[in-house]
């Protein structure tokens, strides 16, 4: 089996100190090949964001701390890496588009220099030669008349172009990594649409891999290979794609699938389903399985014994006492 692109392994982050301390990623592995898409799923809170972070060595300051695991990139661990050597790695071979472009562009460099930057970070291009290769970025990502747009300001482009735009920074460093973060966030459907076919597109063309983080089902069919689904901190499942729609295991992925509204006359009347209860606090976690409050399935056990993940096929690891 050749080695994977990036391979994460019982990576665990801590916020804050004391009592007050909360571990939003607690023991979360993962690998991701050349080329392929990985999906983090889940709730909003759930952890998948402060996973993201976590592999860039991002965490929120002051209190955010990695207090355990391995991220290795290529082999090399990314843990052990001086904060010199992580420089070179974050927009050059590991570059993420954050959640809200509206507010992660600077309201007061143009677009073009704001790309220029990490040109000149990662490709040590300037002047002339970087100029033109952010107008080539920028027909790149499908942003018409590149030459005009290198001089404009984010408040002058539309929510589907600022996006186009956090793409096209990604690009610069020629990253084997993109990590998305909720890439289509406050799109309306069709732009929404298009930037993801518009990742897809680019990861054929530059045979990247990318790790899409996202709480939408239906962007996880379209566009993942392998999904993990996470949960409090935690993953509670992890397949390829294919498996997790046709014979999902975990009790609350199940749930989530049966929460997606179906067109059709079989559902016409009927009641959205819906998973009970709500996400627990991190600071008040339950103390067997984490989805004990809200499962359906749950038995005695469950309220006491914190369920490890267990191999139910080849490829399909699940945390449920069910199949211990």
């Amino acid at each position: 089996m050749t080695q994977p692109l990036l391979d994460v392994t019982d990576l665990r982050v801590r916020i804050g100190a004391g009592d007050a301390a909360i571990r939003p990623v607690d023991g979360v592995s993962f690998h991701i090949r050349r080329g392929e898409t990985f999906a983090l799923l889940g709730e909003s809170g759930c952890g998948k964001s402060m996973t993201a972070l976590a592999l860039l060595r991002l965490l929120p300051q002051p209190g955010g701390q990695i207090t355990g695991g391995s991220v290795k990139l290529d082999g090399e661990e990314l843990m052990a890496l001086p904060e010199t050597g992580m420089r070179s790695v974050r927009g050059g071979r590991i570059a993420m588009i954050f959640q809200e472009p509206m507010t992660s562009l600077n309201p007061v460099m143009t677009v073009g220099a704001q790309i220029e930057e990490s040109l000149q970070q990662h490709q040590g291009l300037r002047g002339a030669a970087a100029r033109q290769r952010v107008v080539e970025l920028l027909d790149a990502v499908g942003i018409p008349d590149a030459a005009r747009r290198y001089g404009e300001y984010p408040h002058q482009l539309s929510g589907g172009m600022k996006q186009r735009v956090m793409i096209a920074i990604a690009l610069a460093g020629d990253p084997d990594l993109l990590i998305a973060d909720e890439p289509t966030t406050a799109l309306d459907v069709t732009i929404q649409a298009q930037v993801l076919e518009l990742i897809k597109q680019l990861q054929r063309e530059r045979g990247m891999a990318v790790l899409l983080i996202t709480h939408d089902l239906g962007v996880v069919s379209g566009m993942a290979d392998h999904v993990a689904v996470m949960y409090a901190g935690k993953v509670m499942e992890y397949t390829d794609v294919k498996s997790l729609y046709a014979d999902p295991k975990n009790p609350y992925t199940i749930g989530l699938l049966q929460s997606i509204p179906v067109l059709g006359s079989k559902t016409k009347g009927h009641r959205l389903e819906t998973i009970s209860g709500v996400v627990p606090s991190l600071l008040n976690l339950p103390a067997g399985c984490l989805f004990s409050d809200r499962c359906s399935d749950v038995f005695d056990d469950c309220r006491r014994v914190a369920p490890k993940m267990y191999r139910v096929g080849k490829n399909h690891l699940v945390r449920c006492l069910k199949y211990a």
